[in-house]
């Protein structure tokens, strides 16, 4: 209706940049059109609405997989915030041209992009708060993406971590999802499994709340990854075919690649080779359709046309006023020198540069052997360390025990009040004796097996303090007459403790060997 009543252009495109913004989340092709319909009045609005359009054009195209197309629009859009005072609507314009490059694994001109984005942000473009942790939120967030395909996941793992901050103070929750996805990207690229699952369902349920139906899409491919790794292929079967159910939704078709070609290998790990072959050539047929040649080369073909553009406009306002001929001749002579000097040198920087990385990737695997090595020692230390701890409490409660019994003897020969005094002596030893040992000895091993009893309270939450101790001994494959020197329990009481931790822990088979089963936990 109130597109009806506008006779004014601006208004009318306005609204209809509204409508498509609200449908991206739930039909890209139906925020194209209304995109279009806008593009109509492309002769009759101001530069600043019609930059704002085609800057639309390109994002819905980015996230359709169409990068050549989205180049194309926003360069368009640039040209025309070039010719004003910077303001906040043509960060969205770098940051888009800053993801195709990405797409294009360009990684060191996104992230040039990405730092002209910053050096924008410092000239205070953007007076609202809150619009600026928004825009910190989403920028900071790409910058981890770009260090994360440089592998560089320490540093994109800083980036994202900023980045969360400034989304959760924008309230921005869409922002927000990508950043937890990315950080599980991380988490499952170092086989952190739990830690990656935990953060893929975080930004899974945040997509949920919002209805964001490419998030959607992402955050099951992201869990479908998981489970295949984990070789659970019937879970990820089950969350790569959400994702290409949701992908098919909003039109995204390099989304809708991504999980046909998980999927492939899924049902391969699964055995059905038939479908995975299917799945296969589903994706190949998409995603040659999205990479080849023809789409490069308008990418190439765009970004010449922008400047050669912006070097027309530079010719109009200086001309060159000397002799046609001599001029000519002098440029040809000049552009043939300035090749020669310039292949020369592209041929020495690439050696140069060729041989740096050598060097970089032998000093890298050097550390990464050092590294290792460290770890193996520090673990082997701690393990022996741990086993001299052991051997030290149960030297340490003999002596104790030992203590006890004397002070037992000596009762005997004590008169009457006498003998309340050493009863109560010898309680006090044998509690302080308990708790002393208990606490070293948890202590110790929390720092050789940190996350054991985690793992464990996960799986059984039901087992008491004493069963989780028997629990930490056998993982330490400790021997009977070793634990009951400890816990002061008789063999018998120990095999029927070991029995009943047995049921709880759900082992029907008598073959399966109790310490090996805490080993795999």
């Amino acid at each position: 209706m109130q597109y009806e009543k506008s006779a004014d252009a601006d208004k009318k495109v306005n609204l209809l940049v509204k409508i498509g913004q609200k449908l991206e989340k739930q039909n890209l092709n139906s925020a194209l059109f209304y995109y279009k319909k806008a593009l109509s009045f492309e002769k009759k609005i101001s530069d600043t609405i019609l930059s704002k359009v085609y800057s639309n054009v390109g994002d819905v195209n980015l996230l359709k997989g169409n990068i050549d197309v989205c180049l194309e629009y926003q360069l368009k859009a640039l040209k025309l915030y070039e010719r004003y005072p910077p303001e906040q609507n043509i960060i969205g314009v770098y940051n888009s041209i800053a993801l195709v490059y990405y797409y294009q694994t360009d990684f060191d001109k996104a992230l040039e992009k990405y730092n002209q984005l910053k050096a924008l942000l410092n000239k205070n473009i953007v007076k609202d708060p809150k619009k600026l942790h928004f825009i910190k939120g989403k920028l900071l967030n790409n910058i981890g993406i770009i260090y994360d395909n440089k592998l560089q996941g320490d540093l994109a793992l800083e980036y994202y971590v900023q980045a969360s901050t400034h989304s959760k103070i924008a309230k921005d929750n869409e922002n927000l999802s990508s950043v937890y996805s990315n950080m599980g990207i991380i988490y499952l690229k170092s086989k952190r499994y739990d830690l990656a699952k935990a953060i893929f369902i975080e930004a899974l349920n945040l997509r949920k709340k919002e209805n964001n139906i490419f998030g959607l899409s992402k955050s099951n491919y992201h869990l479908g990854r998981l489970y295949k790794e984990k070789q659970e292929f019937d879970k990820a079967q089950q969350h790569l075919l959400a994702s290409l159910k949701y992908s098919k939704q909003i039109k995204s078709s390099s989304s809708r690649a991504s999980a046909l070609e998980e999927l492939s290998l899924v049902m391969a790990g699964k055995g059905d080779y038939k479908s995975a072959y299917q799945y296969h050539v589903a994706y190949k047929a998409l995603n040659d359709s999205l990479f080849n040649k023809e789409n490069q080369q308008k990418i190439t073909q765009a970004e010449m046309q922008y400047k050669f553009d912006k070097e027309k406009q530079a010719a109009k306002i200086a001309q060159n006023h000397r002799e046609l001929v001599y001029a000519i001749i002098a440029i040809v002579l000049i552009l043939l020198i300035i090749i020669v000097v310039i292949m020369y040198r592209l041929q020495e920087t690439k050696a140069k540069i060729q041989q740096l990385a050598k060097e970089s990737a032998e000093s890298s695997n050097k550390q990464l052997s050092l590294r290792e090595d460290t770890l193996k020692r520090e673990l082997e230390f701690k393990n022996k360390e741990l086993t001299t701890n052991i051997m030290y409490l149960l030297k340490k409660n003999e002596f104790n025990t030992e203590i006890s019994n004397r002070l037992m003897e000596l009762k005997k020969q004590m008169k009457k009040n006498d003998q309340d005094v050493i009863q109560k002596i010898i309680l006090d030893i044998k509690n302080a004796q308990d708790d002393d040992i208990w606490k070293e000895f948890e202590v110790r091993f929390s720092q050789v097996y940190n996350d054991f009893y985690e793992r464990l309270n996960i799986k059984y939450p039901d087992l008491t303090i004493n069963e989780k101790r028997i629990c930490a001994f056998l993982r330490l494959n400790m021997t009977t007459k070793e634990i009951c020197a400890l816990t002061r329990q008789s063999y018998n009481s120990l095999n029927v403790a070991r029995a009943r931790l047995r049921k709880k822990l759900n082992i029907q088979n008598e073959e399966i060997n109790l310490v090996t089963f805490l080993e795999n936990i």
